[in-house]
């Protein structure tokens, strides 16, 4: 690990062109890191984290799970390019290049929370494509910081089984990453998966042995991400979590039709959330 798994030099995360142009864009204190944040027009609103792909698009983020405002956004960038270093996939392991995703992850997200200046009522992370990947990884270790998840198709997948080596599975995970799993707050983390029905193409989402992040068990949730969200599913729920799969008809691996899925689950956990705060209130007024 780096001493400051955080620390970069000046202009090397820079893209161009720039993902966060014409965004609300904010550089992490102390680190050229950046990340895109819009406050909720209401206090207290529920915290959207929101995983970029690997194309990198914030913009399509921010409009596709905008919410009318009823939730505030926040979208690190993790650029493919870092220096000399072609990074295009270390987030979605953790662990790449000298840079401690996790840690980078706890940071943006306690600065942004800093920025909006008020408690979000509950924390919610989607990812798409590489940006599940990552956050799928980022729930194994921060799991009760958060409210839910919500994955779509993701290109792998990480099955909470033991016997299986990180990043497949869980076997060798702490050591990799020096966090501690957690388990606990995982399995009753309400979690949501979604995959467009057309979703089926093999070799882009085939990590084996001699690739960059390859596992000889990479295939072990299956060829597709239609595969791997439904052994990702059968995961979870064998350990008894909450988890939904919706799979999208006629979609192929799109972000727009996802984030629009994500929308729809989304807005009914703000609903329920919502009752559940008045039914509280009511109840502490008698």
């Amino acid at each position: 690990m780096m001493s400051n798994p955080c620390a970069r030099g000046k202009t090397s995360l820079n893209p161009s062109p720039d993902p966060l142009e014409g965004l609300p864009a904010v550089t992490l204190s102390g680190t050229d890191w950046r990340y895109a944040l819009r406050p909720a027009e209401a206090p207290g609103a529920p915290l959207l984290i929101a995983a970029h792909g690997s194309d990198r698009d914030v913009h399509g983020l921010l409009t596709g799970l905008d919410l009318g405002g009823a939730v505030s956004l926040l979208a690190p960038l993790f650029p493919a390019q870092i220096d000399d270093h072609d990074a295009s996939d270390d987030y979605k392991f953790l662990i790449g290049g000298g840079t401690d995703y996790l840690h980078l992850m706890d940071r943006i997200l306690a600065e942004a929370l800093g920025r909006l200046g008020h408690k979000p009522r509950c924390i919610w992370l989607f990812g798409f494509s590489g940006g599940a990947q990552f956050a799928q990884r980022y729930a194994l270790f921060r799991a009760a910081e958060l409210d839910g998840l919500l994955l779509a198709a993701p290109g792998g997948v990480t099955l909470l089984r033991e016997d299986v080596a990180w990043w497949p599975g869980l076997d060798g995970a702490e050591a990799a990453t020096g966090a501690e799993l957690d388990r606990e707050a995982l399995i009753t983390l309400r979690t949501a998966l979604f995959v467009g029905g057309e979703d089926r193409a093999k070799g882009v989402v085939n990590r084996g042995p001699g690739t960059r992040f390859g596992s000889a068990q990479a295939g072990l949730a299956g060829a597709t991400r239609i595969d791997k969200v439904h052994a990702l599913r059968d995961s979870l729920t064998a350990l008894g979590a909450p988890v939904t799969l919706t799979l999208i008809p006629g979609v192929g691996h799109t972000l727009a039709p996802c984030a629009e899925a994500a929308s729809h689950v989304l807005r009914n956990w703000l609903d329920q959330q919502q009752a559940s705060t008045v039914h509280t209130l009511n109840r502490s007024s008698k």
